[in-house]
């Protein structure tokens, strides 16, 4: 399963330490590079840049919103090697043609709350990006048609953006989906005619459904606060489903686990009027289940059987007394905590 790296965060600096940035970077942890202003000395850009040149998506340079004034993206024409750039936190920007400048781009994040340019993706050059991630706009969607030119992308994060994103569809890279704010009336039947797909997340946003969507190759699926999810469907359908996280889902009253060889993490949290969960006790690969605030009933659920591959059992009520006397019976039965995150 899909562990992202550790992050470590570099906020203003005065010069750029570049023996260090490797070194973190050597070590296995991403490097965010973060300013909150656009007007930064040449010498320290030139800097930044050469390092972007050599450390690839590692190396994340960060402009992120503190400020009234618009973001000036004229700064990037002194990081041609850019590869992983966030513009994030920004109430606007001018001079966002210069995205087109480079060359080098794999990763993009663009949060523009009053973005202008809702076209930005017809950009020639950000065709070769491999993951794009998109916050919200105050109005009019970001037209997402031009995605289906883009041939290397593999993750995309939108954030209220559906305008045209059955273009998706066509990508035969595309392994990872996150729809963030998508509006119930917003058809996502397009998610079934994703080739490659194998992560899927929903978060926030309204749907009282997600029981049509298929996907053969999905290995995660996480679904958050949707407002109004009454039905997950039955989740044997995702053959190759590893890990389901369900969070915060006030309408879901059962889920029927089905024909899942493969699942080994299952997390449920803040569903408080869950009642039933099938199917669990027939999870063959079953390693970590964690379950708290829902109206499952513990003692049932032990009764009924539990997978034999699990070794992590977490199961909160939300009373204190209750939870310690479901610990301590739990640390008998030899399971360890399993993680909600």
């Amino acid at each position: 399963m899909y562990q992202p790296p550790a992050q470590h965060r570099i906020h203003q600096p005065a010069r750029i330490d570049a023996a260090a940035i490797r070194t973190l970077i050597g070590n296995g942890e991403q490097v965010i590079v973060q300013f909150t202003q656009d007007r930064l000395p040449a010498p320290l850009l030139a800097d930044l840049d050469a390092l972007a040149a050599t450390c690839g998506p590692a190396l994340e340079i960060r402009f992120f919103g503190a400020s009234t004034e618009p973001f000036d993206a004229d700064v990037l024409r002194a990081l041609p090697h850019a590869v992983n750039l966030s513009l994030d936190c920004h109430m606007r920007a001018i001079h966002l043609e210069r995205l087109g400048e480079l060359g080098r781009l794999k990763r993009l994040h663009l949060g523009v709350h009053h973005l202008a340019e809702l076209d930005i993706l017809a950009l020639d050059s950000l065709r070769s990006l491999e993951a794009l991630s998109l916050g919200e706009t105050g109005k009019g969607q970001i037209d997402l048609a031009p995605l289906r030119h883009w041939p290397q992308l593999e993750q995309l994060h939108t954030t209220g953006h559906m305008k045209n994103i059955d273009a998706i569809t066509a990508l035969p890279a595309l392994t990872r989906l996150s729809l963030s704010q998508v509006k119930s009336r917003d058809e996502v039947d397009f998610v079934s005619a994703m080739p490659a797909l194998t992560r899927l997340r929903f978060i926030l946003g309204g749907r009282a459904s997600i029981a049509h969507i298929t996907a053969p190759r999905l290995e995660e699926l996480e679904v958050v606060r949707v407002r109004g999810m009454e039905n997950l469907g039955d989740v044997g359908r995702f053959p190759l489903l590893a890990r389901l996280s369900v969070e915060e889902q006030i309408k879901l009253t059962e889920i029927s686990l089905g024909a899942n060889p493969m699942l080994a993490w299952l997390v449920l949290r803040n569903c408080k009027t869950l009642q039933r969960l099938r199917g669990v006790a027939a999870l063959p690969a079953l390693r970590a289940l964690a379950v708290s605030q829902t109206q499952l009933d513990f003692d049932m659920l032990v009764a009924e059987g539990l997978p034999r591959a699990l070794r992590q059992f977490s199961f909160g009520t939300g009373k204190r007394q209750r939870d310690e006397e479901i610990d301590a019976q739990l640390t008998q039965l030899g399971y360890a905590k399993a993680p909600y995150y």
